[in-house]
């Protein structure tokens, strides 16, 4: 399932299905079905099974970008995170196909919690996993502290006086007042990076953290906080009164997991970080929907004057 706030996508030169398809059985694996999209412009999905029967899921990546996420899953599987853990807390990678920018991984049946609801949310285990994945220890190539994190979003603003003007003086008054209150440089974890509900997938006898594209170190809060902002923005978009419930009740139960391990300035910052994110995916993928990208703004502006009341 894939949410109309995920980032990043890129047009490329691929592989054909064809090609891929061709590929695939030359190296012994069964399509067992048709292709099937995700709906996203850089991804050609294909459900597998290898010779001996087991599940697997192929999919392409834009050039360069399926390389890197091989990369992170194969340090994450043999990691405390991956083989180590019962159960292991992602799909387990088999092969990277450089020439497709294919990636092959274990195929596990579930569903994405965000089509099960913020009420059916088991919230508990969910922050076990990702208390798991932060002290897991496994070291990405992309650091993502606060102040790599302001260099970021002054590059979507310089986006949006391109492509979205009325919007880029909002965008960059915020972007200062993180810059005001930018927290000091603390211990950077392992980080999901898009940590929300369209990536947990839940499972009949466990949960698994999937799509591992933006895999960082990052400050702990960091994934909380997008959680967090995720659930806001999908009840903002689906005409609901947007509220920080879940964000609070995840905090809550990390904290009780991790105790002393989140800082409220902390979790403000990256909150209003996580609300510009998805202002920007708005504007470059989905324009039909910029109408959500002012209070989304105001809403990030909002946090950080009320945090700084306190």
């Amino acid at each position: 399932m894939t949410s109309r706030f995920d980032q990043n996508a890129v047009n490329v030169e691929f592989a054909t299905e064809s090609d891929i398809r061709a590929t695939l059985e030359r190296r012994g694996y069964r399509i067992v079905d048709r292709a099937f999209s995700t709906g996203r412009p850089d991804r050609v999905t294909f459900p597998l099974e290898d010779l001996s029967g087991i599940p697997l899921v192929a999919k392409q990546y834009p050039a360069g970008k399926g390389e890197r996420v091989y990369q992170n899953m194969l340090a994450l599987w043999n990691s405390s995170f991956g083989r180590k853990r019962q159960p292991p807390g992602l799909p387990r990678p088999i092969e990277f196909l450089p020439q497709e920018g294919v990636l092959i991984t274990e195929r596990i049946d579930g569903s994405p919690l965000s089509e099960l609801g913020s009420e059916n949310e088991p919230l508990l285990p969910i922050m076990r996993l990702l208390v798991d994945l932060h002290q897991s220890g496994t070291i990405a190539s992309t650091h993502r502290g606060p102040k790599q994190l302001i260099r970021s979003l002054r590059r979507k603003a310089h986006y949006l006086q391109q492509a979205a003007p009325q919007f880029h003086s909002q965008y960059l008054e915020v972007i200062e007042q993180m810059q005001a209150v930018r927290p000091k440089d603390g211990e950077l974890v392992s980080s999901h990076g898009d940590f929300s509900p369209r990536n947990v997938l839940i499972c009949a006898d466990r949960i698994v953290l999937i799509d591992w594209d933006r895999f960082q170190q990052a400050d702990r809060t960091r994934d909380l906080a997008y959680y967090g902002v995720w659930r806001w923005a999908a009840d903002l978009r689906n005409g609901r009164s947007p509220n920080w419930s879940a964000l609070w009740k995840c905090a809550s139960l990390y904290e009780q997991l991790k105790p002393g391990a989140l800082l409220p300035d902390r979790l403000v910052f990256h909150v209003a970080a996580g609300l510009l994110r998805v202002a920007h995916s708005i504007v470059k993928l989905w324009p039909q929907e910029m109408q959500y990208v002012p209070p989304l703004i105001e809403e990030a502006r909002r946090q950080l004057v009320s945090e700084a009341e306190r």
